[in-house]
């Protein structure tokens, strides 16, 4: 065999296994990008209450996201976000020692999902996925004021002293 046939041979061995990569390469990129959902949680009760957060995909049964917080009352949280992917999400305010039962929202997370709202109140718990893009930027901005707001209004009160 001369050397021109063994380069030959090398470069296309090479071509071919560059061709595997690319088509292996394409497959994992085929789809949408799933952009992560922001969350946000407001306590609009009298009192604090502890809440759970959890995800499961749907087609694997498996959990994609669990978060636990105790939030006070006029207070905002902003847990980290969710994935944004094909999945049930479900959200638990535990009861109190005031006599207050524990409530459960279940909702779907889609790719199309923008922005997820939690609003907590003493007799119920709401929750809303909002999926279109415009919608959701309104409602983070309506939030962001409220909180803008409420802080204004603590520094008066405390301004007093």
């Amino acid at each position: 065999m001369n050397r021109r046939t063994v380069l030959q041979s090398a470069g296309v061995a090479a071509v071919a296994s560059l061709a595997g990569c690319v088509e292996g390469v394409e497959e994992h990129f085929t789809g949408s990008l799933q952009q992560p959902v922001p969350i946000e949680i407001t306590n609009e009760g009298e009192r604090p209450y502890n809440i759970h957060l959890e995800g499961r995909d749907r087609n694997a049964d498996r959990q994609t996201y669990e978060e636990s917080y105790t939030v006070i009352p006029d207070e905002r949280v902003g847990p980290p976000h969710i994935e944004g992917s094909e999945q049930q999400f479900r959200v638990t305010r535990f009861g109190d020692d005031h006599g207050a039962d524990d409530l459960v929202e279940t909702s779907a997370i889609t790719d199309s999902s923008q922005l997820v709202l939690i609003t907590i109140y003493d007799d119920e718990l709401e929750l809303e996925v909002i999926t279109d893009e415009e919608e959701a930027e309104e409602r983070a901005n309506e939030t962001d004021g409220e909180a803008e707001e409420r802080s204004n209004e603590t520094d008066e009160d405390h301004g007093d002293d």
